[in-house]
């Protein structure tokens, strides 16, 4: 899987006005960060969360995506999707404890810090622990506030997490649906 794409626009997408137009004929996308997805989430307004998400890793604004094709709009969220899917389609049940070895270890200041982060300890979270991360808002920021909590980890080191690390540890805590079936032991 390539960490980036690049889409050749069938239509060149023009805005802006006088000195400051400008006028696109590709987009470049990329793996978002989990804070990213949050950031989507929070500007979704009346154009979704996939375009503001498309618009956002592409660094062209949201209505000039929004009148991309929608077969452009399928192939850019098909790649930026892609990143999820290995956490999704090994879907388990889930260990009562977890470390989760980061693909891409979050380094975010220079010294010897809890923002900078190689491994997530994760733990199947109480009642209170997804309460209180179920406020923080809408789904990508309650997994970002649970991961916190659970892990012990600063917000801003999750919402710095790639796109595959932030899915792998979201599908941790949904291994814990699968492990209570009705035929379960647990």
């Amino acid at each position: 899987m390539s960490d980036t794409k690049t889409i050749q626009l069938r239509k060149a997408l023009s805005y802006g006005k006088g000195d400051q137009a400008k006028t696109v004929d590709s987009i470049t996308l990329r793996e978002p960060t989990a804070g990213e997805y949050e950031k989507a989430e929070n500007a979704a307004g009346v154009y979704g969360l996939q375009i503001a998400l498309i618009a956002l890793l592409s660094g062209v604004p949201v209505d000039v995506i929004d009148q991309m094709y929608t077969s452009q709009i399928d192939e850019a969220a098909d790649f930026v999707g892609s990143f999820g899917k290995e956490a999704i389609s090994g879907m388990k049940a889930s260990a009562d404890e977890f470390e989760l070895v980061l693909r891409s270890p979050v380094k975010l200041t220079a010294d010897e810090s809890p923002l900078n982060v190689a491994s997530l300890e994760l733990s199947e979270p109480t009642n209170q622990q997804k309460r209180k991360a179920s406020a923080a808002g809408g789904t990508f920021a309650s997994s970002i506030a649970l991961i916190s909590i659970v892990s012990k980890v600063p917000k801003n080191a999750v919402r710095a997490l790639t796109a595959r690390d932030f899915m792998a540890a979201c599908a941790y805590f949904n291994g814990f649906q699968l492990r209570r079936t009705a035929n379960s032991d647990d």
